[in-house]
């Protein structure tokens, strides 16, 4: 088949619609990845595929619209239907079989993929397929008023044009069966994410050669009585090279926490901040040999904002580093951290966060903050832990991470082995990983969905 996956948005941070490119490719189909010029996509596509091609544009810019948001609105609209209809009709180099389209953003992306399908059904008497995968509700996204109205009209008007739907959570395919006007016949299939191959766990000799490479970037922000000799090849913040090339966890080590956001009001990053303010003066006031670097990772228009707060912080046992990491090295860093913290907030209640997913392959819990069906995902104290203020974070910081924070034990732990956090990695061993669970619940409805138009 040829398969058209398109996304209003950069492809390079859309991972849920590179891995269905990565999965289509491996069952040998052919796959036109379309979306924004940006970011890079990950390793597995940026290798010569005879089978695939990316088209990726950019709109131009209309910042200078925004205080006319009527006129920005429309002249927005018309610039994106403008770059997709002609990325679809003469970029794509053939009739598509199916077209898999991400929602959010649905406007006008939608319209113009139900266009493109009954103007390919006219002209080559063949109507591609129509699968919306949803990762939430666009509508959701907006402000309550007029536009969050006709925005959700217009989902509800485009959802029964779709032959098959995707959908992220139980919760979600719910929503849809009950507020979306699509027939009873029409597949709403649960595609949970699930971490891909790159997101695993790798050994402390692999730990020491990202962070032999990362070094400088992450101890930028630290005091310098937790540094290390930067001319010693054979030690990093965290891991060290013994005798006999043995790799092991440095004694009396930082715990490294990782956080990755977009760094949008979506993600309340100050939870974090005035979580760690507290869990600064817990340590002190226990008089803990406890430190830790918190790496937080990712872009967003907000993040010279938090990181002019950051720097104003003033905490002694704990360090706060922003970085932008290559898409190769992300899953490396994410595999040596003792503890990843989410605080993804759904706008709808009906999605879930893929950076948890992505530290759950690499054997990371995670303290993730609360929300409706969350519980589809992280079940507290099991695999992980939740959490609804900044002192309650703090609190379960200090108790995760004290035994690295014992001057009366050897602290020379590797990443998330000891205590609760050891518990909770080991729930994580022998879960789904991405390429078995699309094999086994999309691969399926794709076929069908494209076999059915065949047919009629």
């Amino acid at each position: 088949m040829h398969v058209v996956v398109a996304v209003l948005g950069d492809v390079g941070r859309s991972p849920r619609m590179q891995y269905h490119t990565m999965s289509l490719l491996e069952a040998e189909h052919h796959v036109t990845l379309l979306g924004y010029t940006g970011e890079d996509l990950i390793p597995a596509l940026q290798e010569d595929q005879e089978r695939l091609r990316v088209v990726r544009f950019m709109p131009p810019p209309l910042s200078f619209l925004r205080k006319f948001l009527p006129i920005y609105f429309v002249c927005r609209i018309v610039s994106l239907t403008l770059w997709l209809m002609w990325a679809l009709f003469v970029s794509v180099p053939s009739v598509a079989d199916c077209i898999i389209v991400q929602n959010p953003p649905a406007m006008p992306m939608m319209a113009i993929c139900v266009l493109y399908c009954e103007i390919m059904s006219f002209w080559h008497g063949k109507r591609p397929a129509f699968i919306i995968d949803w990762h939430n509700l666009g509508y959701s996204m907006l402000d309550a008023g007029a536009a969050q109205k006709l925005a959700r009209r217009y989902e509800q008007s485009m959802a029964p044009f779709a032959d098959a739907h995707f959908t992220v959570t139980r919760a979600m395919k719910k929503f849809l069966q009950e507020n979306m006007n699509i027939r009873a016949s029409i597949p709403i299939q649960v595609l949970y994410d699930c971490p891909p191959a790159m997101f695993q766990r790798i050994s402390v000799a692999e730990q020491h050669s990202i962070l032999m490479k990362l070094d400088q970037q992450l101890c930028q922000n630290c005091p310098r009585e937790w540094s290390h000799s930067k001319d010693n090849l054979h030690q990093t913040l965290f891991t060290e090279c013994c005798e006999n090339n043995q790799y092991l966890p440095r004694l009396r080590r930082p715990a490294l926490i990782v956080s990755s956001t977009s760094w949008t009001p979506d993600e309340d990053f100050g939870i974090l901040l005035d979580a760690l303010v507290i869990m600064d003066r817990l340590i002190q006031a226990k008089r803990l040999d406890l430190r830790c670097l918190v790496v937080v990772t990712g872009k967003g228009p907000q993040k010279e904002i938090y990181e002019e707060r950051i720097s104003k912080l003033g905490m002694r046992h704990i360090a706060i580093q922003t970085v932008w990491l290559e898409p190769s090295d992300y899953p490396k860093l994410l595999a040596c951290a003792d503890l990843g913290i989410s605080l993804h907030t759904s706008t709808s209640g009906l999605d879930l966060p893929m950076k948890i997913l992505d530290m759950f392959g690499c054997g990371v819990p995670v303290c993730a903050v609360n929300f409706a069906c969350l519980s589809e995902l992280v079940q507290d104290d099991v695999n992980g832990r939740v959490f609804e203020s900044s002192q309650e974070l703090a609190d379960l910081l200090v108790n995760l991470l004290k035994p690295l924070g014992s001057i009366h034990k050897d602290s020379r732990f590797p990443n998330h082995s000891f205590g609760d956090l050891d518990r909770y990695s080991k729930q994580l061993l022998g879960q789904c990983a991405w390429i078995e669970n699309w094999n086994e619940t999309a691969a399926g409805v794709i076929f069908c969905a494209v076999e059915s138009l065949a047919r009629r």
